[in-house]
């Protein structure tokens, strides 16, 4: 046994010494570029989007967009949407909409009693939020979480419903951090989610179940560009 250990460590020096090492002091080449797109960013990130099991939806007013809304709420039997302070929402006018259709904006921001208000909120299925971005190539969603943007409104309801600008769509990642004033945005919140479909795990016998860990639905709202 020690000759055969012996003989095996001595291939494995004789090897390394042979080893052809490739040049460290390279400047490494940029990545391709992606081809582009032969569609508006618009119906690209629709398209993406329905492809990881998301909805997207089309609004061109307030009133339209809270039509939807009320919509949605009514099939879950739902009088209440856990959401976005106003001013943070993309349509600040968008609360006393859905008053006026019986629908009530419940803030998520949550105060010093965190257990009474939670279980307080767990009945309230379906949550709205405004979106920093929307990225084209994936369908997904980027979300800047501060006191305004509270993250619990797209992560606790089974149904998200998020309102996004198509003037926010970008065609990936890159191309949103590139953009000006996206590295001051992210350092001005305290944390950036990207969101892609809803919650899914095939964890249990390889079968796709959605909203084990996050929302079963994701509505995207795509509201024309002021």
């Amino acid at each position: 046994m020690s000759s055969a250990r012996t003989e095996i460590l001595a291939r494995i020096r004789r090897a390394h010494q042979q080893a052809l090492l490739p040049d460290a002091t390279g400047i490494t080449p940029e990545p391709p570029q992606p081809s582009p797109f032969a569609q508006p960013l618009p119906q690209v990130f629709a398209q993406a989007l329905i492809a990881v099991q998301g909805k997207p939806h089309h609004c061109r007013t307030t009133d339209d967009v809270a039509d939807l809304v009320a919509e949605i709420c009514r099939k879950q039997e739902q009088t209440q949407v856990l959401g976005w302070q106003p001013a943070a929402l993309p349509l600040p006018d968008l609360p006393a909409a859905l008053a006026a259709r019986g629908i009530e904006l419940l803030e998520s921001q949550l105060g010093q009693q965190r257990r009474q208000q939670l279980d307080a909120l767990n009945p309230v299925l379906v949550g709205l939020t405004g979106a920093a971005a929307g990225l084209a190539r994936t369908g997904s969603l980027v979300l800047l979480a501060d006191s305004q943007h509270g993250r619990l409104a797209s992560l606790m309801p089974d149904i998200h419903i998020a309102l996004l600008r198509q003037s926010d769509i970008y065609a990936d990642i890159a191309a949103w951090m590139a953009a000006p004033g996206t590295s001051e945005a992210i350092a001005s919140h305290s944390n950036t989610v990207v969101i892609t479909g809803p919650s899914r795990t095939a964890d249990i016998a390889q079968t796709l179940t959605l909203g084990a860990h996050g929302p079963r639905e994701l509505h995207v709202i795509l509201l024309d560009s002021p």
